[in-house]
């Protein structure tokens, strides 16, 4: 372990090692656990209450730095957020005259209003477009299947948009826990090697974030 001597940051250590080893000894709960999170992140209501991108974040760097390869958690990332964008539509679909009198909707209405007044000036890009914002990315899914968009195009939207997602998030956490184990070990230059890819695609997604949020107001 790199230690710097202090307490702080040798505690801080200790608790990077306990995740990396436990993804390295289970790994099959470190896909399920990339897998759910990319389910919840899509979900109506729980992509709000739990932080789904994090979680999947977290453990795909934990996997990084325990020499797990990043094709498996790509894919079920992918998979994760095509079902739980399709739970949201079909609940829509299924439960669209009570979803407005039910908690949070029924107490916090501009999450519909918000959702909706996307969903019609963007149609059925709206659908692929909420995947990249925050809150927007597990209602508007719920409102194309409450407005009866046709589900042939929910699906293309859907899968389209979560072969984007997910590389911008699986491959960002790969760089920062490469970055970490190399850091650890006082590889100091194949660390900030890491560290400047990591930032360098960080700069750029916020790069487009910003122009995406700019032409959707």
């Amino acid at each position: 372990m790199f230690d710097t001597g202090d307490s702080g940051i040798t505690f801080m250590w200790s608790w990077i090692n306990a995740g990396v080893d436990l993804v390295a000894i289970y790994p099959a709960y470190a896909l399920a656990a990339v897998f759910l999170a990319a389910i919840i992140e899509a979900v109506a209501v729980l992509g709000i209450l739990i932080p789904g991108t994090p979680i999947l974040m977290t453990v795909a760097g934990a996997a990084a730095m325990a020499g797990q390869p990043m094709m498996p958690f790509l894919a079920l990332s992918i998979i994760g957020a095509v079902i739980g964008d399709f739970l949201s539509f079909w609940f829509g679909q299924r439960f669209s005259g009570r979803l407005r009198g039910i908690w949070p909707f029924a107490s916090r209405p501009a999450l519909m209003h918000n959702a909706e007044r996307f969903f019609e000036r963007h149609g059925t890009y709206s659908v692929a477009l909420c995947r990249f914002v925050p809150v927007l990315r597990s209602t508007v899914p719920l409102v194309a299947g409450m407005a009866g968009m046709r589900q042939r195009r929910f699906v293309l939207a859907n899968v389209s948009s979560a072969l984007l997602w997910a590389p911008l998030h699986i491959y960002p956490a790969q760089m920062a826990g490469l970055s970490i184990s190399r850091l650890q070990v006082g590889e100091w230059q194949s660390a900030l090697t890491w560290g400047g890819i990591l930032l360098v695609c960080l700069a750029a997604a916020w790069g487009l974030h910003r122009v995406v949020m700019t032409r959707l107001k």
